[in-house]
């Protein structure tokens, strides 16, 4: 008998992670093309990933069942047991591992890219709020900290190219279809927490935007 499929990805969190991959994806390109025309849309694609990302810090405290801090929990020696004997629960503990480091990495590098600056062209919205030696900082771990999220995104893409093509494992579906073979409850979607989760990081985003509009 196969094992009952449970609803782990809610939708909320299944749009966000495309609209993240997006995000993370077109950061990339414009900011290693080398095409100044395209760092305009670099920094807003970084308000973009800010407001992502203050969507997922609340819904890892208010969203889906599985979303939450609370099965986000790992050890390297889980990692480890997961190589030789798998993973139980919603998520693998590799997987947490992954999540947790691609989504610091990326809080790392979009905060530093609201204070750093190229001193000719452009500028993070926040570059006036901090010293220079902060900025000069935050500019050095900008222009660096990408190779990270390349290659954590890179890990990520083979482990799924594992799954699905080795390993003839349908996990990598998960993310369409919302299910993973599991004998846990479904979660609800919460659309209403959603919408006002969503609200909140466009406020962030904006506030971040016209900072010196708002502030001086």
């Amino acid at each position: 008998m196969s094992q009952r499929q449970s609803t782990i990805w809610d939708w909320p969190l299944r749009l966000w992670h495309w609209a993240f991959a997006a995000a993370i994806a077109f950061s990339l390109y414009s900011g290693l093309d080398g095409d100044i025309s395209l760092l305009e849309w670099h920094q807003r694609c970084g308000l973009v990933l800010l407001g992502l990302l203050v969507f997922r810090l609340g819904w890892a405290v208010w969203g889906g069942l599985y979303a939450r801090f609370g099965n986000y929990k790992t050890t390297p020696a889980a990692v480890l047991r997961h190589f030789k004997a798998g993973s139980t629960g919603a998520h693998t503990a590799p997987g947490i591992a992954l999540a947790t480091a691609l989504l610091g990495a990326a809080a790392l590098q979009v905060c530093t890219g609201l204070v750093t600056t190229d001193d000719i062209f452009t500028e993070g919205p926040l570059h006036r709020y901090v010293s220079a030696e902060v900025a000069d900082a935050a500019t050095w771990i900008h222009h660096r900290l990408h190779w990270v999220i390349l290659g954590l995104v890179s890990i990520h893409l083979l482990a799924h190219a594992i799954y699905g093509f080795a390993l003839r494992n349908r996990l990598p579906l998960s993310m369409f279809t919302g299910k993973k073979p599991a004998a846990l409850p479904d979660t609800p979607h919460f659309w209403l927490r959603a919408l006002l989760t969503t609200a909140l990081a466009i406020a962030v985003s904006l506030t971040v935007t016209y900072a010196r509009t708002l502030f001086g």
